[in-house]
């Protein structure tokens, strides 16, 4: 999160609104809240509440995703630390953070997805997305994804959602990919750990090539 120029605390204005730098001056975009919860035709993302942290912790408590991940990152302490800021964030005055849980229409917690602001002021924020292994393979990442991201340029008025991820990470990639996200590079050797060093494969989409997309 990156506060306006000269200061050291977020803008304070109303309606989440932002300030965004162009060609040298300062354009005030009033950015409403994302109004939730999200539907399509499978799935509802909605806010985490206090009682999910079992479902949201089996999203990632799997040892094929844990793979991407240091030791310290696959604990259950630590994701209950994710967790805990999750639902902290909700109550942010201006919200930035949209981390949703993914539920089936019967109730069911089935994953996560979210946007994450990272500069405000630019309209930049970061992408990500867990389903829970038994429900693999039935294109919920895609329809959740697709959804969050919809909202996230129609609504919060982004213009460039990214994804980073482990270059090794096929699945990822993939997903990254099928939502039209673009490679803009790879970090050589960025993170180290299980004894070895990691390379970082940098996704995007800009707000346009979004709206392009769609029609």
């Amino acid at each position: 999160m990156v506060p306006p120029p000269d200061a050291n605390r977020q803008p304070a204005l109303r309606d989440a609104s932002i300030i965004r730098h162009y060609r040298g001056g300062y354009k005030l975009c009033y950015n409403f809240p994302m109004l939730l919860p999200l539907q399509t035709d499978r799935l509802v993302l909605r806010d985490f509440v206090e009682g999910d942290f079992e479902a949201f912790h089996a999203t990632t408590n799997d040892p094929e995703y844990g793979q991407f991940y240091a030791v310290r990152e696959t604990t259950r302490s630590f994701w209950w630390e994710v967790f805990a800021r999750i639902r902290a964030g909700i109550s942010a005055e201006p919200r930035l953070v949209y981390q949703l849980a993914i539920t089936l229409p019967a109730g069911d917690l089935i994953g996560t997805c979210g946007v994450r602001s990272e500069d405000a002021e630019n309209g930049q924020a970061s992408f990500g997305c867990a389903i829970a292994r038994p429900y693999w393979g039935h294109g919920y990442a895609y329809e959740a994804s697709r959804a969050i991201l919809d909202a996230g340029f129609s609504t919060l008025r982004l213009h460039r959602i990214y994804a980073e991820t482990i270059s090794e990470n096929a699945r990822a990639r993939a997903l990254a990919e099928r939502l039209g996200m673009r490679l803009e590079g790879e970090l050589r050797e960025r993170k180290f750990f299980r004894d070895r060093w990691w390379h970082i494969a940098i996704y995007a989409v800009l707000a346009h090539e979004w709206a392009e997309g769609r029609e």
